[in-house]
């Protein structure tokens, strides 16, 4: 049983994982698994604010995160997201932006998202702060373009450093000495594409944030009404109202500090190779040390994170890292719809010429190096299934593809 910000005991949990619940109570709604996953560790860092934290040997890290869903459009990036208002008015005095937030309208919510808490044992008794959570359904109303004032501010935000504004319109001078900013949005490869100019992965802001990309969404039977389970509701409304009561700093076991060492002696392996997150991989101790304390907080009231806290942390960061260079291939590569057109021209120039149907490994080699791995096998399926490709079985060759005129 853990401490509350004005320092009684807490209630034991409902749920052995608000993360793992959270998944569960919003399957069947098309959102893919990792969209789901990712809204739910978002709201955990929301709910902590900045009431918890871990010492390093480089200051205060608190457990706020900076998350980017990153999809084709109608994956449903947006979809579990929007369970988070209803969910948040357990937490009254927790502070959501408006939905339409650009860069004055953010600073003026941060400011209003003052926070009091009250612990007559301590010294200072009072605790001040500013807290926001950011959600938003579209990156682009957030960031309608690359503005490198906006990015620097945002980079302060997250780092929780004092912020100070002065507008001269308004002769309005003021400042936020303990700022902390929660974000969660969804965008479209393509926008990114269009709103990061070449050298902006190189900067700051985006080291920060972690891009979860998923390029399928779940089939969902659209004529049967989704059921809701208003007793695992209730139980996350529950737990969720004790993850935001939780005060104080979190510790490490020794195992889960000797596996965190290990992992960086070992050079952090395995790690992103990308070019464009060369940058994001010199964060990555401080981006698992904060979903260390996402999975401790996610499972108890104790705030202690043991080695099966940062098992999980650490699979949580290797399976959004998996499809991190994924995004990379959908921003250039102009969707399926393009690389399922230049599929059929390789194919088709390739048969005129042989006039033998082509190895589907072929084929496999040529859509994995213009669309993402986990699509690469849909891409050939819907091929055949729209009659672009009719299959056949070769003796020496196995499954094999002939293409479809075009008239």
């Amino acid at each position: 049983i853990g401490n509350s910000p004005s320092g009684e005991k807490r209630m034991p949990r409902k749920l052995s994982s608000f993360v793992s619940a959270f998944i569960q109570y919003t399957a069947n709604t098309g959102s893919p698994t990792l969209f789901r996953k990712w809204t739910a560790i978002s709201l955990v860092a929301a709910a902590l604010e900045r009431k918890v934290w871990i010492r390093t040997s480089k200051g205060i890290l608190y457990p706020n995160i900076f998350a980017v869903l990153a999809g084709p459009a109608g994956i449903g990036k947006t979809v579990a997201a929007g369970e988070i208002p209803a969910l948040m008015e357990v937490l009254e005095e927790h502070h959501l932006a408006p939905t339409s937030v650009m860069k004055a309208g953010l600073i003026d919510a941060l400011r209003d998202a003052d926070r009091r808490i009250v612990r007559p044992s301590d010294n200072p008794p009072v605790y001040t702060f500013n807290s926001l959570y950011i959600v938003a359904n579209e990156l682009g109303v957030l960031l309608p373009g690359y503005d490198n004032d906006f990015m620097n501010v945002l980079t302060d935000l997250y780092d929780c450093r004092f912020y100070s504004e002065r507008r001269r319109t308004k002769d309005l001078k003021f400042k936020i000495e303990n700022p902390q900013v929660n974000l969660l949005a969804a965008t479209t490869p393509s926008y990114l594409n269009s709103l990061m100019p070449e050298g902006a992965w190189d900067q700051g802001f985006i080291s920060r944030v972690m891009l979860i990309y998923s390029g399928l969404a779940e089939s969902v039977d659209l004529f049967t009404e989704r059921a809701q389970d208003k007793a695992l509701y209730s139980a996350l409304r529950a737990d969720l109202k004790e993850l935001g009561n939780l005060f104080g700093k979190i510790s490490f076991s020794p195992e889960a500090v000797e596996a965190f060492r290990e992992w960086v002696g070992k050079k952090e392996e395995p790690r992103p190779d990308h070019p464009k997150l060369q940058h994001y991989c010199s964060r990555r101790q401080a981006h698992l040390l904060k979903l260390c304390m996402v999975a401790c907080t996610s499972t108890s009231n104790d705030l202690i994170v043991t080695i099966d806290h940062y098992a999980e942390a650490f699979d949580w960061l290797l399976e959004a890292e998996a499809s991190m260079p994924d995004i990379f291939k959908s921003m250039t590569m102009g969707g399926s719809s393009r690389v399922m057109d230049e599929t059929w021209h390789f194919a088709y120039k390739r048969w005129m010429v042989d006039k033998k149907p082509i190895p589907e490994a072929l084929l496999i080699e040529f859509i994995a190096q213009r669309a993402p791995s986990n699509e690469v096998v849909r891409i050939l399926e819907n091929m055949t299934r729209a009659g672009i490709f009719t299959t056949k079985l070769l003796p020496a060759v196995g499954a094999a593809y002939e293409p479809r005129p075009r008239r």
